[in-house]
């Protein structure tokens, strides 16, 4: 908190010192050069915490989610395409697992949003797996956490059958009952 007060100043200090440059009259030369010197040295001060903010965030060690995860909203996405082959759903929950992660639930539209902008970034996505199935129950769509599909949001599971108790995330905010043997990509989400 203190060192972004502190970029806050010094950006008001860079503004402050010039107009004063440009508003002071002729005859102080001194007072000018002094300023500039001032100014100057706030533009540099400004540069290396810039540099050192970039070069902090850059390292591993300070990730807050492990590498190739998406940080957002306080929790750590992992989307396996282009990272790892096509996985049937078990195979996909399996894989989460392991990261001490699960298969997506979808709490909001918010998230929603952020799964779909993720997903625009892989055209030949045709569709994600995600925390969601009725294996236990056929036509009761659960999510990963045990609530009922239209717990978080008000959406449907499409092409809902006897045989497909998986559901995917296609474009347009869809869900898709599926085949649970079939291999697609998927997404796997935990708390930071």
């Amino acid at each position: 908190m203190e060192s972004s007060q502190g970029h806050g100043e010094d950006e008001a200090k860079r503004e402050t010192l010039a107009v004063i440059l440009t508003a002071a009259p002729e005859g102080s030369q001194t007072l000018k050069r002094e300023l500039l010197e001032q100014l100057q040295q706030c533009q540099k001060q400004h540069r290396d915490v810039n540099l050192m903010l970039h070069t902090v965030t850059q390292d591993s060690r300070c990730s807050l989610c492990p590498e190739k995860w998406l940080w957002w909203m306080g929790r750590c996405y992992f989307f396996s395409v282009g990272l790892q082959e096509n996985r049937r759903w078990n195979e996909s929950a399996e894989f989460c697992r392991q990261y001490n992660s699960s298969l997506i639930v979808i709490e909001d539209s918010a998230e929603m949003d952020f799964i779909q902008e993720v997903m625009t970034k892989f055209p030949q996505i045709p569709f994600l797996w995600v925390g969601l199935t009725d294996a236990k129950q056929e036509g009761q769509w659960l999510w990963g956490d045990g609530r009922a599909v239209q717990h978080y949001m008000q959406v449907m599971v499409e092409w809902d059958a006897d045989h497909r108790d998986c559901a995917d995330l296609r474009g347009g905010a869809s869900l898709f009952a599926a085949d649970c043997e079939e291999y697609g990509p998927w997404a796997c989400k935990k708390e930071y």
